[in-house]
């Protein structure tokens, strides 16, 4: 763009500073995701179709599967910067992601945590070799869940959200100390912050009623999930010195509930980094887990509604005390 504003300017063509290109909308981008994933849905249907016969044995989708990576990685490494060599890029490496899942469950044995570990280390792997942003929020996203399947199969389902949290907290102080790097570390870590919602999401009844729950004892309760996110909790609060009193409700609560550790930090990560989309998915995680404990609750309305009030007089009085301290 420069040396092509210095030949305008030569020629007296065009003045002054070189225009500054703004981003694209968020919205511009959604629109090139969805048509991202068409893209690669209309790809696996037409290989699908092309090569029937080759791809009946995992080795075939395996082969089938690297290959579209690899073209995918060729197309990346080009110097010509693109919106439809991106979304080609997209459609390629979403569709090699499908024949090589494909073919690693059908030849490796499901019932092992190691394929589900060594799938989130794949996952990992391509996010870190194509530099596109979506490609890269939904290969952690995906991480994230194959992680959660890999210690459910160990019966170790609670150590699930401190692990990500951490991951999530080590991705955000690479990210102010290596600058250069923050888009990949933005993008894996709100799919990382994807995956923790999804996992609150989901019931769990699913996990009881799981495949895989016949494999191995559940060794590790699920109690210890919300002492061990406070633990992250706490540290981060110090770390960066946050006034402990307004914040003393939140955290009785997260001791107790699921789900609501991760929230605050995701949300207290969010706004000291100016990242509005994971402080976004840290209050979806917050009222989430809030409400899926209330409603979990085995107590008459009554007793919610005063349990209600109790929590709303107790933020209230919080609130008091806190301008008390600080009128200004």
């Amino acid at each position: 763009m420069s040396e092509l504003w210095q030949r305008l300017r030569d020629a007296d063509l065009v003045s002054g500073e070189p225009p500054v290109s703004d981003p694209p909308h968020w919205s511009s981008r959604l629109l090139l995701g969805v048509s991202g994933w068409l893209a690669a849905l209309f790809l696996l249907f037409f290989l699908f179709l092309t090569f029937m016969s080759l791809i009946r044995s995992s080795s075939g989708a395996l082969l089938l599967g690297a290959g579209l990576l690899a073209l995918a990685r060729a197309m990346m490494l080009a110097k010509v910067q693109r919106d439809l060599l991106a979304q080609c890029v997209l459609a390629l490496v979403l569709a090699g992601d499908g024949w090589l899942l494909y073919g690693l469950l059908d030849s490796i044995d499901t019932g092992s945590p190691w394929l589900w570990v060594g799938l989130a280390a794949l996952s990992l792997t391509i996010a870190l070799l194509f530099a596109h942003w979506l490609l890269r929020l939904f290969h952690g996203f995906a991480a994230g869940l194959l992680l959660a399947i890999a210690l459910d199969i160990l019966g170790l389902h609670g150590l699930c959200e401190p692990l990500l949290l951490l991951a999530v907290l080590s991705l955000s102080f690479a990210m102010a100390r290596w600058p250069r790097h923050s888009a990949l570390h933005e993008s894996l870590q709100l799919g990382l912050a994807l995956a923790l919602l999804a996992l609150t999401l989901l019931p769990g009844q699913y996990w009881e009623i799981a495949p895989w729950q016949s494999l191995a004892p559940a060794y590790l309760p699920h109690w210890p999930t919300a002492p061990l996110s406070l633990l992250l909790l706490l540290a981060f609060t110090f770390r960066c010195r946050l006034p402990w009193l307004p914040a003393l409700p939140l955290l009785a609560a997260s001791a107790l509930l699921p789900g609501f550790a991760a929230g605050c930090l995701l949300l207290l990560l969010g706004f000291r980094d100016g990242q509005r989309g994971l402080w976004t998915l840290g209050l979806l995680l917050l009222l989430s887990a809030g409400a899926l404990y209330y409603y979990d609750l085995r107590l008459t309305l009554m007793i919610k509604a005063a349990l209600l009030a109790l929590c709303g007089a107790l933020l209230l009085l919080v609130r008091q005390l806190t301008l008390i301290r600080s009128p200004a």
